[in-house]
């Protein structure tokens, strides 16, 4: 029986992993503006979520029609893309509108919200250009090595074919995205509890630095004042100290088949987690202890 319950798991493991992540989203639109390109590829015309590096690059891979190609079918377009693994979302037929510059500023906003959703699929992204290169030709290609994060950003463009021919896309991104928020002030040094929590669309203007998932901040303790309705950021919280320095507590050794335990003192404060020292207090040594639980201690 258990054997049997080792291979259902064994099998199952995969898709169970699969459908924690976010499944890849490809949308060829009905009607798009491009570039007017020599070579019109996937790339070009798609809006994407969720896609790795790998996804991107098949996608430029995939040649859709020439500087003379004003549709495609959707029988063609599901024929180029039979080798792909993604969820997508075709016309019957699509149609490439040229733009009267060769850089069209949809096509920018559109590859630069496509860069940043492959790591945020449910962002509510909207991009602003402000200001584009006169001297680059139609066969460009960003450079979106750059930080993303922030509201106001300069990205490289080049020609392909000629690289002396080159600038800055200047624009404005804003992003907004379901994180959470305190649902009533908290004092320096309380714990977040579930109760004090709720989850809302909001405008983020440096997201490395804000909490997106509840998870993080559970059991966490504030480290200072924060209002109700504010979104929090990493230093807003610390883990809270479940042992502290003097305090007597059970210290566990040895593994499942046998353990021993010993009553030990904190020798400094720590969190679940942590790493503190502890003295046994029959020998009056002092050991590395990894904190289980409040008042117990499993030594290194």
């Amino acid at each position: 029986m258990m054997k049997q319950l080792i291979r259902i798991t064994l099998a199952l493991f995969p898709m169970i992993v699969w459908a924690q992540k976010q499944q890849p989203e490809i949308t060829f639109p009905s009607a798009i503006e491009i570039s007017p390109r020599s070579v019109i590829t996937a790339f070009d015309v798609a809006e994407t979520k969720n896609i790795t590096d790998q996804m991107a690059e098949e996608l430029k891979g995939i040649q859709l029609g020439d500087a003379n190609t004003v549709r495609i079918e959707k029988n063609q377009l599901t024929h180029k893309l039979r080798t792909m693994h993604a969820k997508f979302i075709l016309p019957s037929e699509m149609k490439f509108l040229k733009s009267r510059h060769p850089v069209s500023r949809m096509e920018l906003e559109r590859k630069i919200k496509n860069h940043i959703a492959k790591n945020c699929g449910e962002c509510d992204i909207q991009i602003q250009i402000s200001s584009v290169p006169v001297n680059v030709t139609s066969d460009w290609e960003l450079d979106l090595n750059v930080d993303l994060t922030k509201t106001a950003v300069m990205i490289p463009i080049h020609s392909i074919n000629q690289p002396d021919k080159k600038g800055w896309v200047v624009g404005e991104i804003k992003r907004y995205q379901k994180v959470p928020v305190l649902n009533r002030a908290v004092k320096m040094g309380d714990v977040i509890t579930a109760d004090l929590v709720s989850v809302e669309k909001r405008l983020l203007t440096n997201p490395r630095e804000v909490i997106m998932s509840i998870s993080q901040m559970m059991g966490m303790q504030a480290s200072r004042y924060i209002n109700a309705g504010q979104t929090l950021a990493y230093a807003d919280l610390k883990k809270e100290q479940v042992m502290k320095k003097g305090q007597m507590v059970k210290a566990v050794a040895g593994h499942t088949f046998f353990e021993v335990s010993i009553s030990a003192q904190v020798e400094e404060a720590g969190a679940i987690g942590d790493v503190i020292r502890v003295k046994n207090l029959d020998s009056q040594k002092v050991v590395a202890a990894r904190v289980i639980d409040k008042g117990l201690v499993r030594i290194e």
